[in-house]
Formats: structure tokens, sequence, C-alpha cells
């Protein structure tokens, strides 16, 4: 099953050939978690503040399905 992962800001630079306007398409094994996705991806966790799967806030240990979108973001600094 596979999914297709959008990564925003700083958190490009680990996925190398990433292309923003299709995101990367990822093979995952049934019971995969995001926190594993990003393991797979070689993403830190510690720099992933928001998760967006479909559209929904998700956390680390929630468990993919397959076809699903999901948005990953880093913390967003200003003031």
């Amino acid at each position: 099953m596979a999914v297709q992962v959008f990564v925003a800001a700083t958190l490009r630079q680990y996925v190398s050939n990433y292309r923003p306007e299709e995101g990367i398409r990822v093979e995952i094994p049934k019971r995969t978690t995001v926190k594993l996705l990003l393991d797979m991806l070689g993403i830190p966790e510690q720099e992933v503040k928001v998760i967006m799967i479909n559209g929904v806030h998700a956390l680390l240990d929630t468990q993919l399905e397959g076809n699903e979108r999901i948005g990953l973001f880093p913390a967003v600094g200003g003031g």
C-alpha cells in the first residue's frame, strides 16, 4: 500500500528530489505509523510539529491505512 506525503519548509531538506507540487509517494507495509513513516523518510520526529492526514490533525502513533494524503509541517517562527 502507498501514501502520498507532502513536506513543508525546512522538512524538505530530508527528502531528496522532492517536488512540492506532487509530494512523494511512499510504499508502506501494513500497520505503519506516522512515526515509522518519518523513520523511513529520514525525517527526525522532533522536527515535525504538525501532522495532517487527509486534512485532519494526527499524532505520531496514528496508524496508516494506505491511500492517505499526509502533510508534515515544522514549527513556524515569527513574531
